[in-house]
């Protein structure tokens, strides 16, 4: 896979692509702009403390795509990073893979975080020749869980108590789609 070229077009001017360790000072600072309302959710977020430590995490993405055991890429409209989305782990052996994501605050309720997760499981069941993709949130997300709900996936139910945010535990909804289940888009 080739990781600087892979570009998984969303509408005319949004598109999935991988973040380049030469935008870690802006993976850094979209994060740092958002840290509140990411850390409401996500429990990495304090370990984000510069722009070393996600050029650190964008090298150890590419390497995990190159040995085919994620897929994270950045949310780009009009050339600008504006999120993060991906496979966080594939198990190619299973044919299966959970997608996480986040978008800056600004651009939530445009429906871009939707056609962006619809682009990605496109590619998953058609080119990664995945047979099950997972959804994860939390049962308190409900932003999060419309996503895997407007694109028909399935709630196969929820694991309790099974994230530690911080402070406190969160239970998570587990969505899935079958390969079988999926409506492609044209394209």
């Amino acid at each position: 896979m080739n990781t600087n070229t892979l570009s998984i077009p969303v509408r005319d001017n949004i598109s999935l692509r991988f973040i380049q360790p030469n935008e870690a000072e802006a993976l850094y600072a979209l994060v740092d702009k958002n840290r509140a309302y990411l850390r409401k959710w996500l429990n990495l977020v304090d370990e984000q403390t510069g722009p070393e430590v996600s050029r650190e995490n964008i090298l150890k993405r590419i390497e995990e795509a190159r040995a085919g055991k994620a897929l994270d890429l950045g949310v780009s409209m009009d050339g600008k990073l504006i999120g993060s989305m991906g496979f966080n782990g594939i198990r190619a052996s299973k044919r299966r893979a959970e997608i996480g994501y986040w978008l800056s605050k600004e651009y939530e309720g445009q429906g871009i975080m939707t056609d962006c997760v619809r682009a990605l499981v496109d590619m998953g069941f058609r080119e990664l020749k995945l047979h099950r993709i997972e959804i994860h949130c939390s049962t308190n997300n409900a932003k999060s869980a419309a996503i895997p709900e407007k694109l028909g996936f399935k709630l196969d139910g929820i694991l309790r108590d099974d994230t530690f945010l911080y402070d406190h535990f969160e239970s998570s909804n587990v969505y899935s789609m079958i390969e079988n289940e999926w409506k492609h888009p044209k394209r």
